[in-house]
Formats: structure tokens, C-alpha cells, sequence
């Protein structure tokens, strides 16, 4: 009985918490930048340092993207961020420290901050251990689970709206969960389109791989039903700068009529943000002096007989004052270096950058992932299909007011097209090879000014290669009516020398296709019977002749 009333305490407790969270009266610790008034209604902490901290964390992150990058603004920044202590002699102050990122992603994921009253996020869930023991665990509940939400409860730092969005975005820059259908922030490297391109073939996210010597050349890849196993090949792999290029092109064009006022745009955010981080600094240093005035006054009033008291007091008041010196100086420095676009100089210098915004774009200062940044601000994201011929991927761009477009980007080659021979040199080749050799043809070739596939002068052996390849047969050197050296030799019962003689002398009509090539001798019946005579005439002709026999004979 002892333990069931127990339970029906329990039970009537924990309703009577849940009635009271219904009408948005049951209090709980709320989080930093929020607190309570004195009739108990939730409000912003009046204290304008740490409204102005929190403010800053929710426009860094609309900026950035990332819960890492609002933690690194805040770093090189050197702000502070203030952390409501609970329990002990600290009851309820604030302490300032650096931000870190757990802080920044409970924030984004607190409703609070958007003015909504939830109760339920959490819950207890008991689990038993390996050892047979209970544990009781607390546990995060969906937010379609909370079993109080009430909006518009209390004022807010953000809309509800953009509480939604900061939510979608933090899945979406999840690398450790379920695969999403598109990456979230800008990161480094050197693909601009990343997290931006969606296959045409399975409308799953395109992935980047570094590959080449260290991994410095990047290239888009699709692999998803290779991996599922539905497919043998990947859907379409390439390289980034080709669709990269393309892209910035496009996007530089659409920016031309609107450069001046995105110029203008840019200008007043940066010193909207100097001014939001210098009011930072600006109330942190009015907190210094009031500690340091604080001393003051403790030790202006208290007695002078009390010396030890006033010797404490005044290590207390110059330990305040130094510290206020210290903080001058470093705000004072900080705010030199960061320093924003402030004189009328810069502003035109920035107006001036904007009428070139190609010059900008392509400078080598501007780093990878502010081009990333400007392109996520045009574009929603970019379908890509590649098909098979001809060579080229077909990339339709949705920006981010709904409008739509399309480019083509021809694709290079791969190395057996570059090394094949365009088809006018192989026409070129066929007609030449109909009656000159393969040398003939090369340096038919060199003369007009034509090179090979890979930038050489064509030789003999190019040459040859061109007419297996593409089957062209070789020309016929040798007409019919002629005849080598040594069959007019043999005709007309003479040394070789003797025909070379009238070859030399003109005697006879011969042709060579080159220095060293054989002579090819054409004979009418004229030259017939002056060579006849020539030979029965002469007496060394015939002695040589003579002799010829005889050797055969033996």
C-alpha cells in the first residue's frame, strides 16, 4: 500500500506540473539572454551586453551557416559570452567566458529564443545494464512528441520561421547521420558546386573526390547505385573546374545589372556587423568601469580605523582599475585592426571593386569559400545530365528566386579521341598515298603546316600507321611501261653502268621519287632502236657484253 500511494503521488504531481505547463505558468530554468520578471513572465535580460551577445550568435550563424563558424567569428572577434550560473554562492549571476560550440548548437536548437513555451523535451528513460542494474538516462524527444508547445508565448530573439530554418540546416550540415539530399554550409576546397549539384540520373547529391598527384585534382562523382548494387558503372563522374567555370560565368553575367547595389548591400552589413561587435566592446567596457567606480565608492565609505578592511578594499579598487586600463587597450587595438570599411576612401574603394566584380571574383585574396558563400546566395541548386553523345553535361540551374536555367559545357576528350587523327588529315592522307610513298607524304604534309595528333612533324612511320588504321592501301610506285636499271641491262646485253651513263647523259628518259630511290626508265621504240645501234656500234659496249657472257657462262 506504501508503495501504490507513492505512485498515485507521483502521478498527481507530475499532472499537476503538466496542467500548469499547459497554461504556460510552470517555471524552469530558462536560457541565457531570458529571464523572469517579478510576476513571473519570461522576458529579455535587461542587461544590453548580453542581449547583444545572444543577438550576435543567431546573425553570425545566418551568415556563416555553421554552429563551428559563429564560434570561430566569436574567437577571432576576442567577445565574450555570458553563462547563467545555477545553485551555490553564484546563484542566478552571470559569468562571462568564451563560447564554444556545444553552447552555440544548444542555443540554435533551444525554442525558446523564438518565443515558444515547450515542455517535454526531455524525458527519463530507465535502461538495464549488463550488471542486472536499473539506469536512468535522460534522452531528447522529437519535437512532434513535446507535450507542451505554445507559441508566441514570450518576445524572442528570431522569428518562429527562422527557428525552422536553423533547423534544417543543422541536419542538413550533418556528416555523421542519414545521407541528406544536399550538404549545408560553404567548406573548403576547391570545388565551388559543392553540396549544390544533384545527379540527373538517380537525383541523389553529387560528392567531391581529390584525385591526381596528392590529391589536387577534384572532380564530381555520382556513385550512389553503383553502391546500392543497382547499377555496374557510377552515373557520371567529372572534372570540377569544367562545370565550375561555366557556372561563375553564368553567375557573373546575371550579377552585371546589379553589382552597384550588391556593392551597397555588402557595405552596409559589414558596418551594420562593426557596429554590433563594437557595441560589444563598448558595454563590456562600460561593465569594467562600473566594477572599477564599484571599488571605489566600497572604499570611500568605509572606515579608516579598519585598516585592514581599507587595505583590502584598495587592492580591490587598483585591481579594478587595471583592469579597465587592460581592456582599453585591448579594445582599442582590436577595433584598429578589424577595422571595417568606415572612411568615405574605402567606400569608394569597395564602390570601385564592384564595378569589376569579375576582377574581384577572380583575385587570388578572395578564398574558395566566399565564392561558395556568394554562389549559395544565387543559387538553390543545379540538376546535371550527361549524356552519351555528344560529349557534354547539360546543367539546369534553379536559383533562389524560383527562376530557372539551362548551359552546356563541352566536354574535352578523352585520350583515344585526342590521339585520333582528325578525318580531313586522313583525307588529305588518302589521296597523297594514291600516288606518292609514305615519306612523300609526310613532307607533303610538314609543308602545309599540319602536325600529328600530338604536335610532331608526321613522318614516314605516321604515315604508315594512318594507312592501316583507316585501310588505306599503298600506292602503286611502278607504272607499267617501266623498267629498273637492270632490265634495260638485260635487254640490250649491257652493264648496269652503261644505263646509268645514258640516264646521266640524258640518253634515256628516267624518273626517281627521291635521292637514293631506284630510277624507273621509260623506252619508245625510238630509244629502242637508237640503243640497239648504240650498242652494235660501239666496241667497248660489246667487249663489256662479251665479257658479261662469258662470266656467265663459267
Amino acid at each position: 500500500m506504501a508503495q501504490a500511494e507513492l505512485h498515485f503521488l507521483h502521478a498527481r504531481l507530475q499532472g499537476g506540473k503538466l496542467n500548469k505547463a499547459k497554461k504556460g505558468e510552470l517555471r524552469f530554468p530558462v536560457p541565457v539572454g531570458l529571464c523572469y520578471d517579478e510576476q513571473g513572465h519570461i522576458i529579455l535580460d535587461p542587461d544590453e551586453e548580453v542581449q547583444g551577445a545572444v543577438s550576435l550568435v543567431f546573425r553570425l550563424f545566418r551568415e556563416t551557416g555553421s554552429a563551428f563558424g559563429v564560434m570561430q567569428r566569436f574567437a577571432e572577434s576576442a567577445l565574450r559570452f555570458p553563462k547563467r550560473s545555477y545553485g551555490g554562492a553564484w546563484d542566478g549571476k552571470i559569468i562571462w567566458g568564451r563560447l564554444t560550440h556545444s553552447r552555440v548548437l544548444s542555443m540554435l536548437k533551444n525554442p525558446s529564443y523564438a518565443g515558444m513555451y515547450v515542455f517535454g523535451r526531455y524525458q527519463y528513460r530507465r535502461q538495464i545494464s549488463p550488471e542486472g542494474g536499473v539506469q536512468k538516462r535522460i534522452q531528447a524527444v522529437a519535437m512532434s512528441d513535446w507535450r507542451v508547445s505554445l507559441k508566441e508565448h514570450h518576445e524572442g530573439y528570431i522569428t518562429l520561421e527562422e527557428f525552422f530554418q536553423n533547423q534544417e540546416r543543422l541536419e542538413k550540415n550533418r556528416t555523421n547521420g542519414e545521407e541528406t539530399l544536399l550538404a549545408g554550409p560553404a567548406r573548403e576546397g576547391l570545388a565551388l558546386l559543392q553540396g549544390l549539384l544533384l545527379c540527373g540520373t538517380c537525383g541523389h547529391a553529387l560528392t567531391v573526390r581529390y584525385t591526381g598527384n596528392g590529391g589536387i585534382y577534384p572532380c564530381y562523382l555520382c556513385n550512389r547505385l553503383r553502391r546500392d548494387g543497382s547499377a555496374s558503372k557510377d552515373c557520371m563522374s567529372f572534372r570540377c573546374d569544367l562545370l565550375d567555370t561555366a557556372i561563375a560565368e553564368e553567375v557573373l553575367q546575371v550579377l552585371q545589372p546589379a553589382e552597384i547595389e550588391l556593392a551597397l548591400a555588402a557595405l552596409q552589413e559589414l558596418e551594420s556587423r562593426d557596429r554590433t561587435i563594437s557595441r560589444q566592446w563598448q558595454m563590456r567596457l562600460e561593465g569594467a568601469e562600473y566594477e572599477a567606480a564599484l571599488a571605489e565608492r566600497r572604499y570611500q565609505e568605509v572606515d579608516p580605523s579598519q585598516r585592514l578592511v581599507a587595505g583590502t578594499l584598495e587592492r580591490r579598487w587598483n585591481d579594478a582599475l587595471l583592469q579597465w586600463e587592460d581592456l582599453k587597450k585591448q579594445a582599442a587595438e582590436f577595433l584598429h585592426q578589424e577595422a571595417r570599411v568606415a572612411t568615405p576612401e574605402q567606400k569608394a574603394k569597395v564602390l570601385a571593386l564592384a564595378r569589376d566584380l569579375p576582377r574581384v571574383w577572380h583575385a587570388p585574396t578572395t578564398q574558395a569559400k566566399d565564392r561558395k558563400r556568394m554562389l549559395r546566395l544565387l543559387i538553390k541548386d543545379i540538376t546535371v545530365e550527361k549524356p552519351l553523345r555528344p560529349k557534354q553535361l547539360l546543367a539546369h540551374i534553379r536559383w533562389q528566386g524560383g527562376a530557372c536555367s539551362d548551359i552546356c559545357v563541352q566536354l574535352p576528350p578523352n585520350i583515344a579521341d585526342r590521339v585520333r587523327y582528325p578525318a580531313a588529315v586522313v583525307d588529305r592522307v588518302r589521296h597523297l598515298a594514291q600516288s606518292l610513298p609514305d615519306g612523300e607524304v609526310a613532307d607533303r604534309l610538314n609543308q602545309e603546316g599540319q602536325v600529328s595528333a600530338s604536335g610532331k612533324p608526321f613522318t614516314g612511320s605516321m604515315i604508315q600507321w594512318i594507312r592501316y588504321r583507316y585501310h588505306i592501301p599503298k600506292a602503286r610506285l611502278v607504272r607499267p611501261e617501266e623498267l629498273t636499271v637492270q632490265q634495260v641491262a638485260e635487254r640490250f646485253s649491257v652493264s648496269p653502268n652503261v644505263v646509268y651513263y645514258w640516264i646521266d647523259r640524258g640518253v634515256i628518259q628516267a624518273r626517281r621519287l627521291n635521292a637514293g630511290s631506284p630510277y624507273w626508265i621509260t623506252l619508245n621504240e625510238t630509244d629502242e632502236q637508237k640503243l640497239q645501234d648504240w650498242v652494235r656500234n660501239s666496241c667497248r659496249i660489246r667487249m663489256t657484253s662479251s665479257t658479261q657472257l662469258q662470266e656467265r657462262a663459267l
